[in-house]
């Protein structure tokens, strides 16, 4: 996804994006396979996942509820986005079954972006 030089009031709009696209494409491919993985990783804390990815609503819609329904614009603190991201990315990726995301004019991501990008690309497991 391409980040815009505008948006720097948004931080980590072109990773959200890119992600919520993903959402989109595992709900077409392996829907009930990333379901059940992302309920075990995330069983109650499936809330988070959802504020920064509305998109994931799409591969659970069984565990949204009104109640779940959170402002994305809610503050959550960098570590948090980093390790939330960083687990969905685990659960949606594998060696046999690799993601790539093309993240374009990263000149213009916010430093929270950069941190997220880092944390993804630097994870061992």
């Amino acid at each position: 996804h391409k980040f815009d030089p505008m948006p720097r009031e948004k931080p980590l709009s072109g990773v959200i994006s890119a992600f919520n696209q993903l959402c989109l494409m595992i709900k077409c491919r392996d829907r009930p396979v990333i379901a059940k993985k992302l309920r075990d990783e995330f069983g109650v804390d499936f809330s988070l996942l959802l504020r920064l990815l509305p998109n994931v609503s799409v591969l659970l819609p069984e565990l949204i509820s009104p109640a779940m329904r959170v402002e994305v614009g809610e503050a959550m603190n960098t570590l948090g986005v980093c390790f939330t991201l960083l687990r969905f990315v685990r659960v949606v990726s594998s060696p046999r079954h690799p993601i790539m995301l093309f993240l374009d004019d990263m000149q213009w991501a916010d430093s929270t972006a950069l941190d997220v990008i880092h944390t993804i690309l630097s994870d061992t497991m």
